[in-house]
């Protein structure tokens, strides 16, 4: 097996094992996927507009805006007024939220350290760019993808010729890409 079969094996076994705790997640929460990754995306920005929920999320404004009712009304997010221009509305967790991350997150400060220990700094530093990228490639493919779907189309035919036109613009896309990619801070000798 070669190195990036290897690598690409992990990933997607990784890939697999957040997407199992995310529904594990969002089943403990009681409330849907997407709304757990709105809750993640607010509280790892500490507080977020709803245009920028929207970008971050991928989702529509009038999606978010159902979203965070949504999730007001459970408790989890809560809406404010901004000090200086009422008219922007700031979201973010409750502190009954912020205890919940806590108590399910708070063991990665441990964890965490005692996993990196087995790896020196230029690895760690190493690591933390090939996420960073693969992070960029991802919602990069994910945007591409999202101009091939076609709603008309539901047959497994259909999907194959759509699955050909996406890899069509995702191959123009590929210089692009990589220069994305290396502008990535820590990429390009930085």
């Amino acid at each position: 097996m070669s190195a990036y079969d290897r690598l690409a094996g992990a990933m997607r076994a990784n890939q697999a094992a957040a997407d199992i705790f995310d529904e594990a997640l969002s089943q403990f929460l009681g409330i849907n996927r997407t709304d757990g990754r709105c809750v993640d995306i607010i509280d790892r920005f500490g507080r977020i507009t709803a245009g920028q929920l929207a970008t971050e999320s991928g989702l529509t404004t009038g999606a978010v805006t159902v979203v965070i009712d949504r999730l007001e009304n459970a408790g989890y997010v809560q809406r404010s007024r901004d000090g200086d221009d009422r008219r922007k509305v700031w979201i973010e967790t409750t502190d009954a939220t912020k205890a919940i991350v806590e108590r399910i997150f708070g063991h990665y400060e441990t964890l965490g350290p005692q996993m990196l220990a087995n790896f020196e700094p230029d690895q760690v530093a190493a690591i933390v760019r090939f996420l960073e990228a693969g992070a960029l490639v991802q919602r990069h493919m994910a945007d591409i993808l999202k101009q091939h779907i076609d709603p008309r189309g539901n047959d497994l035919k259909h999907r194959l010729i759509q699955a050909r036109a996406f890899e069509r613009a995702a191959l123009s896309s590929a210089d692009e890409l990589v220069e994305a990619v290396e502008g990535l801070p820590g990429l390009s000798g930085e």
